[in-house]
């Protein structure tokens, strides 16, 4: 997105932002129809649709099938804020987000303590990038590190760039982190 239309885009999320605000919209409340979320803004019934996936993206709204757009719970989201401000508003490279998982991801393979069980667990899916990168996190006990993880995977995904690591880069890693808790 450059130029004039990014510029608009970013400000039809502020103005929806702001709409839930003053509104004092809580989770769970449902938001004006697309229709009157345009004639309120005066912005098309194209560019509130545009900005409300943004939103549902970020987790900041739900839209439900015939059922409208609902304003989700908040305080679970804060930690993404920062996250999802640089991903939304800002000209960002998949490659900062490629970088972001791999530093992640090495940290976890720092505090995954490799047991016989947790490395036959990787190993059997060492093929998979995605099963790969998922075993290794879902092993770790941090509940807020594994949801900052899935999120930044998430946009990660969204970036359509295919497998994170190459398999022999996979099979390194894996490699590697059973060496430093598997006696030889």
């Amino acid at each position: 997105m450059h130029g004039k239309h990014a510029s608009s885009f970013h400000e039809n999320i502020s103005k929806i932002r702001s709409l839930i605000v003053q509104a004092s919209l809580k989770p769970g409340d449902r938001l004006p129809s697309e229709r009157e979320l345009a004639e309120t803004l005066s912005i098309s019934r194209s560019s509130v649709r545009e900005a409300l996936r943004a939103l549902s993206f970020l987790g900041i709204v739900e839209t439900r099938h015939g059922g409208g757009t609902f304003l989700c719970e908040q305080d679970r989201h804060r930690y993404i804020e920062i996250l999802s401000e640089f991903i939304v508003t800002k000209q960002t490279k998949a490659t900062d987000i490629v970088e972001m998982l791999r530093l992640l991801e090495r940290l976890a393979f720092s505090e995954v303590e490799p047991t016989r069980e947790r490395v036959q667990a990787l190993e059997a899916v060492l093929t998979s990038d995605r099963l790969f990168r998922q075993q290794l996190i879902f092993s770790l006990k941090n509940e807020l590190f594994i949801r900052i993880w899935s999120e930044v995977n998430r946009f990660y995904d969204g970036t359509e760039t295919g497998d994170l690591y190459s398999l022999d880069e996979r099979t390194e890693l894996f490699e590697m982190w059973r060496k430093v808790g598997m006696p030889e």
